[in-house]
């Protein structure tokens, strides 16, 4: 009998270390990868990397822990706290404001904040960008990537102007007609036991919208992150979620999305452009 490959990919944001004395809170998740069977192939971080205008030490840190990871392929976008030093961001991380990654047939659009100071702003350039993708690409699994989340997503905070993206009804309209499957996000710093932090959204196409936010332990919070399993030849993603301190999936909170199309990859490596 032919066996079918799963394919993990780790989603996580809002890293950002107050001081050396939080950086184990990373260091934990990354110890802990080695216990995820399969393997992630792709690790994505929505945002805030770092907290500090004078970043150039924690970069410098963070690139060196996450080689512990064994990780190939790494896409970050940048956030608000990105922004309070772009040209360490752009030394560092070396990514485009915006970009895509395809991965079989799923294609990632990641779009990062285009400034400083919140609400997150996307200019309408990119949001055409956006567009254009998502209407010519109906035949793919499509997972756009942003700091912060739609404001008609419903996550938890997403009703704050500064924990949403300016302007989100350009992107909401497009949703309406057309299908994406997962929009990730991060930037909404709340414990997920307090719910509201992913919604199946039917007045836009079903959409999940998933708040990957928890990998820094913050009050009330503890060391988590989002894990996507893809199983070629299935319609279905399941998403779990990683307690890193206790070394556990927390099965309360399981989702099984159904895509729009049947996953297809047969050893496909991610390409970026």
């Amino acid at each position: 009998m032919p066996t079918t490959s799963t394919y993990a990919i780790w989603a996580h944001s809002d890293i950002q270390p107050v001081d050396e004395s939080q950086r184990w809170h990373y260091k934990k998740a990354i110890e802990d990868l080695h216990n995820i069977q399969p393997y992630p192939i792709i690790a994505i971080i929505a945002g805030d990397i770092v907290q500090h205008k004078t970043a150039e030490k924690d970069y410098e840190w963070f690139l060196d822990v996450r080689k512990k990871a064994y990780i190939q392929y790494w896409y970050e976008i940048a956030g608000n706290h990105e922004w309070k030093n772009m040209p360490a961001y752009n030394t560092y991380i070396g990514k485009p404001l915006h970009y895509t990654v395809s991965f079989g047939n799923i294609l990632f659009i990641f779009m990062s904040n285009e400034r400083g100071r919140p609400p997150t702003y996307i200019s309408d350039q990119t949001f055409n960008w956006w567009k254009n993708l998502v209407i010519k690409n109906q035949h793919k699994i499509i997972i756009t990537v942003t700091h912060a989340p739609l404001h008609k997503s419903r996550l938890l905070g997403s009703f704050s102007r500064n924990h949403m993206i300016l302007n989100s009804e350009r992107f909401e309209e497009i949703l309406k007609k057309y299908r994406v499957d997962i929009w990730i996000s991060g930037h909404i710093h709340l414990p997920v036991w307090l719910l509201m932090n992913s919604r199946i959204a039917p007045e836009f196409n079903n959409i999940l919208f998933m708040n990957v936010y928890g990998i820094r332990k913050d009050p009330a919070t503890n060391v988590e992150s989002r894990f996507f399993f893809f199983q070629e030849g299935s319609d279905y993603v399941i998403i779990r979620l990683r307690n890193h301190e206790s070394e556990s999936f927390k099965a309360m909170y399981d989702i099984k999305h159904k895509l729009s199309h049947t996953f297809l990859c047969n050893g496909c490596v991610p390409t970026m452009e």
